[in-house]
């Protein structure tokens, strides 16, 4: 513990004393990051510090090889470390170059899988924890493929004053942990411990307000060197433990980086611009201002309460990753909790703009009239995959039918599955356009499944009536498993419509504008509908607090989403209480009732504006 505590000050102590002559130099050559719409910081910051993290890593690894890194059957030893600085040394040079006059990412991605590629030079194998050895290109390209995404997933997060090295001193000490309770203690830690060190003394001079920042130099390392250290943690005994804990203990940059790719590439193929305002191309590497600390940001969060939220998020993720290193036994319950946990984290806060963004592009995939031949040809083919799987299912686990299974399922499909096929074929389900269907058309469809597996039943009894039970249990299976998939294919597109509508409006917490909608019936409904696809400028930056209903009911009761607050008659203390700036009349109101709202939006200074539809007249005959 004394060669690890001279190694973290060595770290801390170079880039501390350093990290100010990185910045006078980044300020003297004007290495200066400029203030803009997707960079918080208030004042033109020196960028290029990571250059003093990168030589205080190295020279506290450098005096661990003179003090006790002398294990060679270890898997970080000096070998390793001599590729480790050749590969980190093949970033600096690109980081350098990118923070002083910019580079096209393209470039930059080269040079960020030429340092993977040395690291698999030194031995580093993705494959270790199969217990056999995959074959090498394709275990480089995975060593590759994850390293790349560990480097760019700690760009991607560097945003935000201190939150890349904050993150990265949380990740480290998480895995100095796992390696301790998995027994790795030889160069393992070596490497975290140093970047431990170097991180503390370089976030002395980047926690807000930050007067230097990491640039993509120190950024990629960070993110380089903690991918390179955790592929030690592949172990083939401890399969779950091996894969998962990299991802824990990495938790925010790695989510950060995947919903920027799930986005960015989501909006490739939406036929809309770019909804952010900033940047009209669109592309994975194209920059945007969706990440988690920008909507964190935008939530009236300050910077230091958006970094310390982050670190706890991460050191929470660690916490679950030393417990699955500490409880293996335990682990796949460990893992389903912590797994339940984050999707719902995720889901709930995180993850709204990208399910919008998705459900918006399979709306329009499916309401493409060009589509609606493909989408009519395909429902009987996925009718009778369901049906013919249920019958299959129920078969082999429930039945136990095992001796010359496939002649035997062969048979039983005309009894259990042609009934059901030939009523859907001649009834309207197939010529109906399910995206513009009603309730009504559901009702055909559920009955006419019913009807086909009462027929099939039927069929089945008077073959076989001494099987009754037997056919019985059969039709509930078969209609348990197949009804609401071939019912969910045709409900889907309202499902992810109504999912597109509510992330919509709770996906703006920079709204300047806050409603009330005045009216909890069906005209606030179709106006919900209207608002949630409707691209109409005069529904940017207002978000709904609430609804209004003279219905006593209704009152405190959710509606379309939404809780009714009250009736008119409490509309002025609403107003106070929930600071809206404006109130929309969804409701067909008597023109008394009009006045009186008109009065009091002129006393309580609201805007009031009122949705409605008409039947209008356009052409008359005598």
């Amino acid at each position: 513990m004394d060669s690890y505590l001279v190694v973290i000050i060595t770290g801390f102590l170079v880039a501390f004393t350093l990290t100010p002559v990185v910045r006078w130099l980044a300020t003297y050559f004007g290495v200066i990051d400029k203030p803009d719409a997707r960079r918080p910081h208030k004042r033109p910051t020196a960028r290029g510090g990571g250059v003093a993290v990168v030589v205080g890593v190295h020279v506290a690894c450098l005096l661990s090889l003179w003090l006790f890194w002398e294990n060679p059957e270890a898997n970080i030893n000096r070998n390793w470390w001599g590729h480790y600085v050749v590969a980190t040394l093949i970033l600096l040079v690109v980081g350098v170059i990118d923070d002083v006059r910019g580079m096209r990412p393209k470039v930059k991605l080269c040079g960020q899988i030429l340092a993977a590629m040395v690291m698999c030079h030194a031995g580093t194998r993705f494959g270790l924890f199969l217990g056999f050895e995959l074959p090498w290109l394709l275990d480089c390209a995975m060593v590759v493929f994850w390293m790349v995404a560990i480097i760019n997933a700690f760009n991607l997060i560097d945003g935000l004053d201190g939150l890349a090295s904050g993150l990265t001193i949380i990740s480290a000490t998480g895995l100095c942990g796992v390696f301790f309770v998995l027994g790795h203690v030889s160069g393992s830690m070596v490497v975290l411990v140093a970047l431990i060190g170097a991180c503390l003394g370089f976030l002395r001079y980047n926690f807000h307000p930050a007067t230097v920042f990491l640039g993509d130099t120190g950024s990629m390392f960070l993110g380089f060197s903690l991918g390179a250290v955790s592929l030690n943690t592949f172990n083939k005994s401890t399969l779950l433990v091996s894969m998962v804990i990299p991802m824990m203990v990495l938790g925010v940059p790695i989510y950060d980086a995947m919903l920027a790719i799930w986005r960015r590439s989501v909006r490739l193929w939406l036929p809309t611009t770019n909804t952010d305002g900033i940047a009209k191309k669109r592309g994975i590497m194209q920059p945007d201002v969706e990440h988690l600390h920008h909507r964190l940001l935008r939530m009236g969060l300050s910077t230091p309460r958006v970094a310390t939220l982050l670190f706890v998020v991460n050191l929470v993720l660690v916490l679950c990753g030393l417990m699955l290193a500490m409880f293996q036994s335990h682990a796949a319950g460990i893992f389903l909790l912590a797994l339940l946990g984050g999707v719902y984290i995720l889901m709930r806060h995180m993850a709204v703009i990208e399910l919008q963004e998705t459900g918006r592009l399979i709306l329009t995939g499916l309401r493409r009239p060009s589509h609606m031949t493909f989408k009519a040809l395909s429902f009987p083919f996925w009718d009778m995959f369901c049906m013919a799987a249920s019958l299959a299912v129920v078969m082999w686990l429930v039945e136990s039918v095992q001796i010359r299974f496939w002649h035997t399922w062969f048979l039983d499909l005309p009894v259990w599955v042609t009934p059901t096929f030939s009523l859907l074929a001649v009834s309207r389900t197939y010529i109906t356009v399910w995206p513009r269907a009603r309730i009504y058309d559901i009702l055909i469809l559920i009955l006419t499944l019913l009807t086909g597996l009462m027929i099939s039943l039927g069929i089945a009894l008077l073959i076989d009536p001494s099987e009754a039970s037997r056919w019985f249990v059969r039709a509930i299976i078969i209609g348990g498993l197949s009804h609401p998939a071939i019912i969910g294919s045709r409900m889907f597109y309202r499902v992810v419509e109504e999912l597109v509508i509510h992330f919509k409006a709770s996906s703006n917490p920079s709204a300047t504008e806050r409603t009330l909608l005045y009216g909890a019936g069906v005209r606030c409904h179709l106006f919900l509908r209207e608002r949630g696809f409707s691209n109409s400028s005069s529904y940017v930056g207002s978000v709904i607090v609430g609804l209004i209903d003279d219905e006593p009911a209704l009152h405190y009761q959710w509606v379309y989403g939404y809780l009714v607050l009250g009736a008119s008659k409490d509309l002025p203390q609403l107003v106070t209480r929930h600071r809206a700036t404006r109130v929309i009349i969804t409701a067909a109101l008597r023109p008394e009732a009009l006045l009186k709202i008109q009065e009091l939006a002129r006393e309580h200074h609201f805007r009031l504006s009122e949705w409605r539809f008409e039947d209008r007249q356009l052409v008359t005959y005598a």
